[in-house]
């Protein structure tokens, strides 16, 4: 019977090694890569691929309806960004505090833009196909302050060390890469 525990214990320790920090290494590359995994299993749970919106050239308003439940599917999506980037909390490495801060900061404002932009367009009054052209030259004004913004993995692959453990960590080696 102990026996089995003891097997049972170790084959939990080879299994969860990547994750939890079983075995050798020390204590704060254990943190990182768990941190790490923590934050890679989240991050492609919350992230989901986007279909594009089908534009109507014969209905503004269909083509606005379906611009506008595509930019919800992004503000969604970022919303559960967020909530796994709070859920990992900030990386246990130098400079993991402020790393942390401005990726979430950022995730924040690119979030409460899109939601500026999508009430404007619900507000719009789209009755032809140039109104709906005059009301999508606004949000691309607007949203072409964040045109450079790659997503809240890049803005945590800024700190060398975090990019360095994404890297050792298979979960998050194909993201924000």
């Amino acid at each position: 019977m102990v026996r089995r525990v003891i097997s049972g214990i170790a084959l939990a320790c080879v299994m969860a090694a990547p994750l939890a920090g079983c075995g050798g290494g020390s204590d704060k590359s254990d943190a990182k890569a768990a941190w790490a995994g923590r934050y890679c299993a989240g991050f492609k749970q919350s992230t989901q691929k986007l279909q594009f919106p089908q534009i109507d050239p014969k209905s503004a308003k269909k083509s606005r309806d379906a611009i506008l439940s595509f930019l919800g599917d992004i503000g969604n999506q970022l919303a559960a960004q967020a909530s796994n980037l709070k859920a990992a909390g900030a990386p246990p490495v130098s400079g993991g505090e402020a790393t942390y801060k401005t990726t979430y900061d950022n995730l924040t404002n690119v979030r409460m833009e899109l939601g500026k932009v999508s009430a404007d367009l619900l507000k719009a009054k789209v009755t032809d196909n140039k109104a709906l052209t005059k009301a999508l030259g606004a949000y691309g004004q607007k949203m072409s302050l964040f045109s450079s913004y790659q997503g809240p993995a890049n803005d945590l692959r800024a700190n060398k060390e975090v990019n360095k453990v994404f890297g050792e960590v298979s979960q998050c080696q194909n993201i924000g890469a």
